[in-house]
């Protein structure tokens, strides 16, 4: 496997409102560092490239990524909670903007693009360890910590040059509304996710299960909405079930939303899975024998995060 770390640093969101009080952000880089530290000393490092823009205004249009570019541009030392939700582009106010937002979020889209142009030129599993995530930023909104869809862009990256059917299955604790908005009338992409149910855990508005896609994209979305305090024999009966999926789909490439928010010492999600869980996801997902790209999305205790990722890359 190969690996191409991104974690910007200097990137540290540190308020968003819950609940009507100001608390910190979790969207920190400390989150993520136990596992940059274990992929470097495991796996070969990617080279970071830059692409042009033009790949982002696939999926995102012009103006809303100049939009979020303008709004990084007016932050100076502190930090901007969003006042006006439809005028400012930005969906709730965990998703505050700093000086350096844009580039950090770009970063990663370029973290991912690296990873993408990887399975095409033939690795056949790589991992993005990136941050700002992506799976809640949506055509011309951001949303939950996320500004630009990294696995979105990757795909349509993907798709461009392979004139293949791809699969994004998204392992986040939370739905990927974003990502689901993105594809929904696409038959090309499939997406599968299996996450808390929206009744009760962010995002709230989508992630349903009689959310099947629309117009040609009918019969491309799945969505495994589970309850809370699920452990692994129910939650490994949806992974099973995505699996096949995948497999009757002929999925050539296919794109793992990971997020390691599902682990039971998580503080933000609301599953059960322990270590050894991820080591059953991951052998499972390496059976299906076919190019895999990780790119990172949640998880916030930096402890089980490491352990999740060691589990689940064991044998890549």
């Amino acid at each position: 496997m190969k690996v191409i770390s991104v974690l910007n640093k200097s990137y540290r969101p540190t308020l968003e409102i819950d609940n009507g009080k100001i608390v910190d952000n979790p969207e920190v880089p400390e989150r993520l560092e136990l596992i940059e530290s274990f992929v470097d000393q495991n796996f070969e490092k990617l080279t970071f490239k830059k692409f042009p823009e033009f790949y982002v205004y696939q999926v995102h249009p012009e103006w809303y990524v100049k939009h979020i570019k303008k709004l990084s541009e007016k932050v100076r030392d502190n930090e901007y909670i969003p006042e006006f939700f439809l005028k400012d582009r930005i969906l709730d106010s965990g998703t505050p903007i700093k000086n350096n937002t844009y580039f950090a979020a770009l970063e990663a889209v370029n973290a991912s693009l690296t990873g993408a142009n990887a399975l095409i030129n033939g690795e056949k599993y790589v991992y993005v360890l990136t941050r700002p995530p992506g799976h809640h930023a949506t055509v011309d909104f951001a949303c939950g910590y996320c500004y630009f869809n990294n696995a979105a862009i990757a795909a349509q990256y993907l798709l461009n040059l392979s004139k293949t059917k791809i699969c994004i299955f998204d392992i986040d604790f939370h739905h990927g509304n974003g990502t689901q908005e993105i594809f929904y009338e696409n038959p090309d992409v499939l997406y599968i996710s299996i996450h808390g149910d929206p009744e009760y855990y962010f995002p709230w508005v989508s992630g349903f299960k009689n959310e099947v896609g629309n117009g040609k994209g009918k019969g491309s979305n799945y969505n495994f909405p589970l309850p809370g305090k699920v452990e692994w024999n129910e939650y490994k009966e949806c992974f099973e079930h995505a699996l096949e999926i995948i497999t009757l789909n002929n999925i050539e490439f296919l794109i793992v939303s990971l997020g390691f928010d599902t682990h039971k010492e998580d503080p933000v999600g609301d599953f059960n899975l322990d270590d050894g869980s991820y080591r059953k996801m991951g052998n499972m997902l390496k059976s299906l024998n076919i190019p895999i790209l990780f790119i990172q999305e949640g998880g916030y205790n930096p402890d089980s995060n490491y352990r999740a990722a060691k589990e689940l890359f064991y044998k890549f």
